[in-house]
C-alpha cells in the first residue's frame, strides 16, 4: 500500500471530527486494486464496521455482482464518503460529510482517479456538493466534473436490493451507468 494512503488511513481510524467515532469498532477505509477507478458509497454499515472493509455485506455482494458483470470485478478502489458506521436508517448529516470529506479528497488526490462512480444520492450530493435531498434519478446516466475527474452516479445497490436485486428494474441502470464509467476511464488510459 501507498505510504501516504496508509497514513490517512491512520489518521481516519483515529478520527474524533464528529460523533460517528463512538460506533466504530474498526476504521473502514477502503478495498480493491489501488488504480484509476474509484467507486465512492456513503458509509459503513454493520457488516464493515466489524470487518474494517467496505462494502462486504449484502450491498457489497450485489456491488461484486454489478462489478463482475460490466468486467470491472478487481479492478476498482472502492471507498465511502463517511469513514465510519452509521446504524440503518439513519439519514447521513452534512456535518458527518464535512468531517470526513479531507480523508475521500486525500484519496482522490493521492490515487487520481479518471472516474469515480458515486453510489446513491448521499453519495453524489455529498461530493458534488449538492443538496442533501437532491434526488439520485436526477442526476444518474450522465457524467458530472469534480475537480477534473468524471463522476457518473447511479443507484446504490442497497436500494437496489430493496426492490429484488438484481430483478429491480433501476438494475439495467446501473450496469449502463457502470458501463459509461468504464467506457470514460478506458478512454483516460
Amino acid at each position: 500500500m501507498d505510504k501516504d494512503l496508509e497514513m490517512i488511513e491512520c489518521a481516519a481510524g483515529k478520527c474524533i471530527f464528529c460523533e460517528l467515532n463512538s460506533n466504530r469498532i474498526n476504521p473502514v477505509f477502503a478495498r480493491g486494486n489501488y488504480i484509476d477507478f474509484m467507486i465512492c458509497g456513503m458509509v459503513p454499515g454493520p457488516d464493515e464496521n466489524k470487518a474494517g472493509i467496505p462494502f462486504i455485506g449484502r450491498a457489497g455482494k450485489l456491488l461484486d455482482t454489478i462489478l463482475d458483470d460490466v468486467q470491472l470485478l478487481n479492478k476498482v478502489y472502492i471507498t465511502n464518503i463517511v469513514k465510519c458506521a452509521l446504524k440503518p436508517g439513519i439519514p447521513l448529516k452534512q456535518e458527518w460529510i464535512d468531517g470526513c470529506i479531507l480523508f475521500l479528497l486525500a484519496q482522490i488526490g493521492i490515487l487520481k482517479p479518471k472516474v469515480i462512480v458515486t453510489l446513491g444520492a448521499d453519495a453524489t450530493n455529498g461530493m458534488l456538493g449538492n443538496p442533501l435531498d437532491t434526488k439520485i434519478g436526477d442526476l444518474r446516466g450522465k457524467p458530472h466534473d469534480y475537480m477534473g475527474t468524471h463522476i457518473v452516479p447511479t443507484y446504490h445497490p442497497s436500494y437496489l436490493l430493496r426492490g429484488g436485486g438484481v430483478k429491480h428494474k433501476q438494475y439495467d441502470k446501473v450496469k449502463e451507468d457502470f458501463e459509461l464509467a468504464k467506457l470514460i476511464w478506458e478512454n483516460k488510459q
